[in-house]
């Protein structure tokens, strides 16, 4: 009788959602975690649940991530991989996810979208499939939590396949969502700098630098009115800035950019300045590519080196500065930089996709790295 006890006793502890109730936890942007709790809904609003026998909700912008208890190997694994860097592997072991809880397979197919945007470098036709799979999330969670960054996912996926109008109608309705469903500023101007992107890859350098200019003011004003360590405002504020400077880059005027950066790496902020550095960097290598002046490859190596030493926050700057100095070493080839100097251009590359695996970089340095 005790044995078959403990037989049953093993099997339902070994049932998903048999015998426990998930103890799922919520990190919110306080840096408070709830614990032992069950997420029982995705809103737009916020998420839901039950500790104990109390229900709750915490609202949509003070939610920075979820853990799920008990979740499934592959979905420990593919956040494993995610952190990591392994974008491809981390695309497949979310794709296959298997859990009898809606909300984490829902979620499995969020990081999975996640992981193949950011990892399509220059395949349009992986970001077409991409993008439709985003759609079809979409429609099955039209009200969830991550349905904002599914649509900017979509409207980036759309970007990188080509296909700009859609990508525009996608932001657009974006940015209406964050509008009508009170967001927040953040999403806002997440709509609108990815929107100026598109427009910048439609070749309308002069309507992109008019968005990223209003997403700069945007932010600066909305800091003007929130505590100065709002590091999302703040990481908006400087890739509007970024984005005006690269205006200049589409249309080839490397003097006016690099006039552009210098001003900027003249700031007193941080992330301004390493902002200015690296672009100014960028603006020095595409120069000296297109005039063929290799002497200023290392001017600019200069200006990507500082800003990576600058960037205090090691984000988006960093992985920029990072890429173009591997453009830089297979600029100057074996003459300048030595036998190995295909080897230290990957290094360069692979230094962005292992430690920034959610900036926008990555796509070109998988590109570089040929995977």
């Amino acid at each position: 009788m005790h044995t078959c006890y403990l037989l049953l006793v093993a099997v339902l502890l070994a049932t998903p959602g048999l015998a426990q109730k998930a103890q799922d936890s919520i990190l919110k942007t306080d840096g408070a975690r709830l614990r032992n709790v069950e997420i029982t809904e995705f809103l737009l609003t916020g998420v839901r649940g039950t500790r104990g026998n109390e229900r709750f909700e915490v609202a949509a912008d003070q939610v920075v991530s979820v853990e799920w208890g008990n979740a499934p190997p592959q979905f420990l694994s593919g956040r494993a991989a995610l952190v990591r860097g392994d974008v491809r592997a981390a695309t497949q072991m979310f794709g296959d996810v298997k859990s009898q809880r809606p909300l984490v397979q829902a979620d499995a197919a969020f990081f999975k979208i996640k992981c193949a945007v950011a990892a399509i470098g220059n395949d349009q036709t992986g970001a077409a499939t991409v993008g439709q799979h985003a759609k079809k999330w979409l429609v099955d969670y039209p009200q969830h939590w991550r349905t904002p960054e599914v649509l900017l996912l979509k409207g980036r996926a759309e970007r990188l396949a080509g296909a700009n109008d859609d990508a525009t109608t996608t932001l657009l309705q974006l940015d209406q969502l964050a509008t009508r469903a009170a967001l927040g500023t953040v999403w806002s101007l997440r709509a609108k700098s990815e929107l100026a992107l598109t427009l910048l890859s439609s070749g309308k350098a002069s309507e992109a630098r008019t968005t990223f200019q209003a997403a700069a003011a945007m932010a600066t004003q909305r800091l003007a009115a929130t505590p100065p360590d709002d590091g999302e405002l703040q990481t908006q504020r400087t890739m509007a800035r970024i984005g005006e400077g690269e205006t200049f880059l589409v249309e080839k005027d490397y003097v006016r950019a690099q006039a552009f950066f210098h001003e900027l790496a003249g700031s007193q902020e941080d992330d301004l300045a390493a902002a200015g550095l690296a672009g100014e960097g960028e603006a020095v290598f595409l120069a000296a590519v297109a005039n063929n002046q290799p002497a200023d490859l290392r001017r600019a190596q200069l200006r990507l080196a500082a800003a990576s030493v600058r960037d205090a926050r090691s984000g988006d700057t960093s992985a920029k500065a990072n890429y173009y100095l591997g453009r830089c070493v297979l600029a100057l080839g074996r003459e300048l930089e030595g036998d190995a100097f295909r080897q230290r251009a990957s290094a360069y590359f692979q230094l962005v996709v292992s430690d920034y695996p959610s900036s926008r970089w990555i796509g070109p340095a998988l590109a570089a790295l040929g995977k």
